[in-house]
């Protein structure tokens, strides 16, 4: 008996040992694990911000023109995807296409009554009266001299006062290829000199006379002032605004009463950047330019403030203050949207993009059947709609921690499609309003084009001209003139665009 009490002893001890040991060894893990986590807590926070930092300076490298609002020149540099699907087509013109020939003018004989057109013929029938006809387009550049005679003691007209000047068809060529053609001086200085065989050398500075002198004339003859009546007149006006660069830059006085004058600052081994601003509409462009992007050069311009009627612009804060109302690009937020799906992992972005593309698909069916307006039902779907997929955004934002990658920029876009709605939804109340602000986009073009080509303006004249001359074409081009015909027109003070009004 006393060795069975013993044994039972024994078990009981080697249990409550094996009991001890084990809970010794489970306070031991729970000691490491909580003394390994308070090691590496900070360790994985530092990670946690690091990753996404790292994701947050690859969204900014991967923004391009396509999913942000960078313009398409500051990401000249990235590798352009095609993103044509491919065909089973041959390439060039497919079988039973009818192909498009050059052809002679229908009006040549007319065009040859009023000296447009000279006509040459090149006989190789020896006298047969049957024959088959080929012709040759061509263009012919030669250099005319005209001499004028005047009596002595006779005041001479101010064109003729030195002895040997420039005709107004060089002068239109001349400015039309530096404006138009965006030709550098010097380049076209040798182009012409090339095709006039050495006759014809014109410097820098007297292709800059040309340009002053004609941006002098649109003021004067009130041309500018035509388009600025067109633009002032439309229920539709486009805005939008770049920069330049400049040696030279005007500084304001800061006495608004205009007591002082003036004057203007001198770059030294650098440039300057100058605001250029389009006005637009389907039919007239007018360009500004101020040594600023702020409000004060809206005001000194006098267009946006005396404009009462829809303003479209790229949701910049300072044009909301001009306008009967303002209607957003949508394509720059669809892009934004891009971004934002993209960049920043956010499904919901793509979520609304589709939505909001979907709503401009309507649109434009509706506008290619003549229809001049949204249905009412519809539209009231689609605001449903809009507000039912910003209340899932909501939803899925607050299940983000604050500091999570992307949430500024969640959070961002949802508090201003919440209170811009109006002005996003504008386009499906007014078929008038476009979807995009491309047209005003278009207009810039060109300037990001001229500074690519010649760099900098060396003077602010030399600016305020060029946007002055610039306005002119633009809006000849919209309005289908002829180009050419338009500014040897105003070089011989014969008006253009007054009266033409539609």
């Amino acid at each position: 008996m006393a060795k069975e009490g013993e044994r039972q002893m024994s078990e009981n001890w080697q249990e409550k040992y094996k009991k001890l040991e084990s809970r010794i060894e489970e306070m031991i893990a729970d000691a490491v694990a909580k003394a390994v986590a308070e090691a590496t807590a900070v360790m994985a926070e530092e990670l946690l911000k690091a990753r996404n930092e790292i994701l947050r300076l690859r969204a900014i490298i991967d923004k391009d023109s396509t999913n942000s609002s960078k313009p398409p020149s500051a990401s000249d540099f990235k590798p352009k995807p095609n993103s044509r699907e491919k065909s089973e087509k041959t390439q060039g013109g497919q079988k039973g296409h009818p192909g498009h020939r050059i052809k002679l003018p229908e009006n040549i004989g007319e065009l040859e009554e009023l000296g447009k057109v000279e006509v040459k013929v090149t006989d190789y029938t020896d006298g047969n009266e049957s024959y088959v006809s080929r012709f040759t387009i061509d263009v012919e550049t030669r250099v005319i001299v005209t001499e004028y005679r005047y009596p002595v003691n006779v005041r001479l007209p101010e064109c003729h006062y030195n002895e040997v000047s420039y005709g107004d068809e060089i002068k239109a060529k001349v400015i039309l290829l530096m404006n138009e053609g965006i030709v550098a001086k010097k380049r076209l200085s040798g182009i012409i000199s090339g095709m006039t065989h050495g006759i014809v050398n014109l410097s820098t500075g007297t292709m800059d006379r040309f340009q002053s002198d004609f941006a002098k004339k649109l003021i004067e003859s009130g041309e500018l002032a035509a388009i600025e009546h067109d633009l002032l007149r439309n229920p539709i006006m486009c805005t939008d605004d770049t920069s330049l660069r400049t040696q030279e830059r005007i500084v304001y006085p800061e006495d608004e009463n205009g007591t002082e004058s003036p004057t203007y600052e001198k770059a030294e081994r650098k440039s300057f950047k100058a605001t250029v601003r389009t006005h637009s509409n389907a039919q007239s462009t007018l360009y500004t330019v101020n040594p600023k992007k702020d409000i004060k050069g809206i005001e000194r311009d006098g267009i946006l403030p005396e404009y009462a009627g829809t303003l479209c612009h790229d949701h910049e804060s300072k044009f909301f203050n001009y306008g009967s109302d303002n209607a957003s690009c949508c394509g720059h937020l669809s892009r934004t949207l891009k971004g934002l799906r993209d960049l920043y992992k956010c499904p919901w972005a793509g979520e609304m993009r589709t939505f909001v593309n979907k709503m401009n698909e309507y649109r434009n069916k509706d506008i290619s059947k003549n229809v001049l307006f949204c249905d009412p039902e519809k539209l009231t779907f689609f605001e449903e709609e809009y507000d039912r997929i910003l209340e899932e955004g909501r939803i899925a934002i607050g299940q983000m921690p604050e500091g999570d990658f992307g949430y500024a920029e969640f959070n961002a876009m949802l508090n201003r499609l919440t209170n811009y709605k109006h002005n996003y939804m504008l386009f499906m109340h007014d078929y008038n309003v476009p979807f995009t602000n491309n047209l005003a986009e278009r207009d810039l073009r060109p300037e990001k084009t001229k500074q690519k080509i010649s760099g900098t303006f060396r003077s602010w004249d030399g600016i305020v001209s060029h946007v002055r001359v610039r306005s002119f074409i633009s809006t000849i081009k919209k309005r289908g003139m002829d180009l050419c015909s338009a500014i040897r027109n105003v070089i011989q003070s014969n008006t253009v665009l007054i009266g033409t009004e539609q």
